[in-house]
């Protein structure tokens, strides 16, 4: 019996470890997808890109106060508007990327260079939410916006 107790206790704790997601491995995981999103997006890849999105629900903020949108046939119509104003798209490496993760929601914040018709790159700051469904995170909420350089209240304060 005490044989049986303790292969059963190792089995339960071996089905436990599977389960429990590794957090590294998580934010490796959540890294990855939001270069994907970006590649696909630079590429003008519609198809990958709205196949990240929560079917769900999705919402996005541009970087122009008009846009704004909720779900898929919107971010296609900004895109398709995009690149017919730009024709190519450019991100490069991100920077400051933080990724956090509670249960079914993760968040990847970060900057990263962006050119839009070969224009010199400006930094763009993302927020992107994704909501876990089954193996894969789709993306739920996405906040993009251009920082300013020398506004900031302390550089305003400066004599």
């Amino acid at each position: 019996m005490y044989r049986f107790a303790t292969i059963f206790a190792a089995v339960a704790l071996a089905a436990c470890a599977r389960s429990a997601p590794d957090p590294a491995a998580m934010r490796a995981q959540l890294a990855a997808r939001a270069q994907a999103l970006l590649d696909a997006y630079a590429a003008n890849d519609q198809t990958t890109v709205l196949g990240m999105l929560d079917p769900e629900q999705f919402t996005f903020f541009g970087s122009d106060a008009a846009e704004i949108g909720h779900g898929g046939a919107e971010l296609k119509r900004m895109m398709d508007d995009d690149f017919k104003l730009w024709h190519t798209a450019r991100f490069g490496a991100m920077s400051q990327l933080d990724i956090r993760t509670d249960g079914r929601l993760a968040s990847t914040m970060f900057q990263v260079p962006f050119s839009a018709g070969g224009a010199p790159p400006l930094t763009v700051r993302l927020c992107l939410v994704w909501r876990r469904s089954g193996d894969r995170w789709l993306l739920t909420q996405s906040v993009n916006t251009v920082p300013t350089s020398g506004s900031s209240a302390r550089e305003l304060l400066k004599p």
